[in-house]
């Protein structure tokens, strides 16, 4: 029996060499596999970090962008609202002046408004009851020394300031609000240089 037990010791010694060298083997492959994921999971991670990376950097450009973009509307609507401020203070000013002032005013407008033709002169209705004598005297004088004649409009006209001509039947609007409006961009021009140079 003896001869039995040591063979099947040695069968078992050799069986367990075997077994042993099958679990590392099967250590190793598994050290391996571990390794080769462990280096993917990694690769995987820095790539996610760096897209992570990326894709924070392109909202906070976007957002800094936005905020910029924000930012320069309400500047530029803050800047507009003290230009048309200035525009209606100016505009007030020159329409609350004195008489002597307001219509030493009108005669300038008029002598660049006036034509070599016949035609007539309509002022506003407030103009109408505070007319200086001197400014009607003006208009006869501007009007003759363009070649033309003037005569006043027995009907007020439809403005609040300045006044229209009529010659032949085609109106010429002098009003304030229409000189404003017309010269409206060189008007917000000079503001923008006096207030945001």
């Amino acid at each position: 029996m003896a001869g039995i037990d040591n063979i099947t010791g040695r069968i078992l010694q050799e069986a367990q060499g075997e077994v042993d060298k099958i679990l590392e083997n099967a250590a190793n492959q598994a050290k391996e596999i571990v390794d080769k994921a462990d280096v993917e999971a990694q690769a995987v991670s820095r790539a996610a970090a760096a897209r992570s990376e990326q894709q924070t950097k392109l909202y906070a450009a976007r957002v800094k962008s936005s905020a910029e973009s924000t930012r320069k509307k309400a500047l530029l609507s803050a800047k507009q609202e003290i230009i048309d401020s200035v525009i209606d203070q100016a505009y007030n000013k020159l329409i609350n002046q004195d008489d002597a002032s307001y219509f030493d005013m009108m005669q300038k407008i008029l002598a660049k408004a006036v034509r070599p033709e016949k035609g007539t002169i309509a002022l506003p209705a407030a103009d109408l009851a505070r007319v200086p004598d001197f400014f009607k005297k003006a208009v006869s004088k501007i009007a003759g020394d363009k070649g033309g004649e003037l005569t006043f409009a027995k009907e007020p006209a439809k403005i609040d300031s300045g006044f229209v001509l009529s010659y032949g039947g085609i109106e010429e609007n002098c009003s304030l609000r229409s000189i404003f409006a017309a010269n409206r961009d060189q008007i917000q021009d000079t503001i923008c240089k006096v207030l945001f140079s």
